[in-house]
């Protein structure tokens, strides 16, 4: 979706004229808007020019107070439907450089229309698969953060958990789990009072639940895999959101910082494990999550007009 579509999508829908409009962005942010006249907002509706990013998250975080919906006229799409708005080239700022969860196999003879990316429980293979995640996984985790096969597999079967593979012609290429828990779950695990092989499928959030969202593992063998599965990830996010109150991580490797944080996770906490490995807690509200500048450049793509 382009911004300015977003833009008149959300004003027609909350009944705003383009006066209306103009008043309350100046009202939201005089900072930003000091200068905005009906004309300028013409143009962003018309995209003869768009504002840049920070006025994009700006206005976004102006419809989720207006309406008090996470991403205002998002929120009736389906995964599928989201996963088609959501632009693959805004994705790669996003997932930035990785050594350890992103792999640089070359992707150049890789076509993406080949690959195929499907929940785990969906594939023939998944003990071949879990075995392969369980190798990166202790690689990569520090032991404190490690669960065990039998969990994964539990997990990976249960409905309101979104554990992902990726698949290209016939071999796998990427893995992504994350599941969504109850929020005192969420709560003791960023805390450190409850470590990830203490949950349990009773700590899972139900489909219509308030819960939070907890991602454990992520791997890809190219970005282009990262982006599917990413893509995969926010739609999923973005389906769900009247559900889903806040995303977390805890993480040991300054890969996974550096993806959480492009990810806008905020630090939280943290804990020095027995053998002096510092552990760390991210997370962050799901509306401030989906209102950052490398999410809008994800969802609303870049256009073909000048930034004013």
């Amino acid at each position: 979706m382009q911004f300015n579509e977003y833009l008149k999508q959300c004003r027609q829908q909350n009944n705003l004229t383009q006066e209306e409009l103009v008043h309350d962005l100046y009202s939201h942010n005089i900072e930003l808007f000091k200068a905005l006249d009906t004309g300028t907002l013409g143009k962003w509706e018309r995209n003869v020019t768009k504002p840049k990013v920070a006025k994009q998250v700006s206005i976004i975080k102006y419809f989720q107070k207006k309406t008090g919906i996470v991403l205002p006229c998002w929120e009736k799409y389906s995964s599928d439907e989201a996963e088609m708005l959501i632009s693959k080239i805004g994705m790669l700022n996003l997932i930035g450089k990785s050594k350890k969860h992103i792999y640089d196999f070359p992707s150049e003879t890789m076509s993406v229309e080949d690959m195929h990316v499907a929940p785990l429980r969906n594939f023939d293979r998944m003990d071949d698969l879990i075995e392969m995640n369980m190798h990166l996984h202790q690689s990569i985790n520090h032991e404190s953060l490690q669960i065990s096969k039998a969990q994964f597999k539990e997990w990976a079967y249960h409905p309101n958990s979104l554990f992902l593979a990726c698949k290209y012609k016939g071999s796998f290429v990427g893995l992504s789990f994350t599941v969504k828990v109850k929020q005192e779950t969420f709560d003791k695990v960023l805390n450190f009072a409850m470590k990830r092989s203490e949950i349990t499928t009773d700590d899972f959030a139900s489909f219509d639940e308030i819960g939070s969202s907890l991602m454990l593992g992520f791997f890809a063998v190219n970005e282009k895999v990262a982006v599917l599965l990413f893509i995969r990830y926010y739609a999923y996010l973005i389906a769900n959101q009247k559900y889903i109150s806040d995303i977390g991580a805890v993480v040991n490797s300054e890969d996974a910082i550096k993806l959480v944080s492009n990810m806008n996770l905020e630090y939280y906490n943290s804990h020095i494990t027995d053998d002096n490995v510092k552990i760390k807690a991210y997370r962050q509200t799901l509306p401030e999550a989906l209102a950052s500048e490398y999410v809008v450049k994800m969802l609303l793509t870049k256009q073909e007009c000048p930034e004013e």
